[in-house]
């Protein structure tokens, strides 16, 4: 059995695209596994059910000691910006109310069942004093706490708390998948949110660097932290 020491939960590959860059992995049960050099990556599709099964089965598989829970998300504090990179401290289910603890930052995320936009931004951010909304996080979180896996999350703003997110949600399959072709189908017949989808794509692009790179060195501080504890057990 493989064993990679970090496991990374993502949603779509695009959301790591400087990373995985041509690398690609087999896909199991509509799960990709993407194998770097210390650690995997679980492509696993948008949303909660997603999320779950691409967890379990990285841990499954890999037997991590970290599962870490990344992706693009969007702001709902009015101090960021697109592009910032965000670590979580606290994640909270807006679902169910569960709260879990994150390793290595304080923020706080809080994982909702669809794409939200401004005027339930506000909401959320008054509700739970977020910084930030994701649709996978608590999830990941959840399956850390049941296997006794330290969890950290890693997100990316891709869209500020004002930007008027297009209905994207329709488009999510039941496994977690996007239908590419019917939301470019959509949005062609749609004037109003041409220079929103562009900006949007933009946007993503450059929280998809950024997000590569803090996630490139995380893994280099992580592997370090693991050889000098080796060495000082020896």
């Amino acid at each position: 059995m493989p064993h990679k020491r970090i496991a990374i939960v993502v949603a779509m590959r695009r959301e790591l695209a400087p990373l995985l860059r041509d690398v690609t992995g087999p896909r199991v049960d509509g799960v990709e596994f993407v194998e770097l050099k210390d650690a995997v990556i679980a492509v696993g599709g948008i949303g909660r059910i997603a999320a779950w099964s691409a967890a379990q089965a990285v841990v499954a598989k890999y037997e991590p000691g970290i599962l870490i829970s990344a992706g693009i998300v969007g702001a709902l504090s009015p101090t960021l910006r697109v592009g910032d990179i965000v670590r979580g401290g606290e994640v909270i289910d807006a679902d169910s109310g569960a709260r879990f603890t994150a390793a290595g930052g304080n923020s706080v995320i809080v994982t909702v069942s669809s794409v939200s936009g401004p005027a339930e931004k506000r909401s959320l951010a008054d509700r739970y004093k977020a910084d930030v909304v994701d649709m996978e996080s608590s999830t990941v979180a959840s399956v850390s706490r049941e296997h006794g896996i330290e969890f950290m999350a890693i997100k990316a703003i891709s869209d500020e708390p004002d930007f008027p997110m297009p209905p994207v949600g329709r488009f999510v399959g039941a496994r977690g998948e996007f239908d590419t072709a019917g939301f470019a189908a959509y949005i062609a017949v749609r004037p109003k949110w041409w220079s929103i989808v562009r900006q949007l794509a933009v946007n993503s692009r450059t929280a998809s660097v950024n997000l590569s790179h803090e996630l490139e060195h995380l893994i280099e501080v992580l592997v370090n932290t693991s050889q000098v504890e080796n060495v000082s057990r020896a």
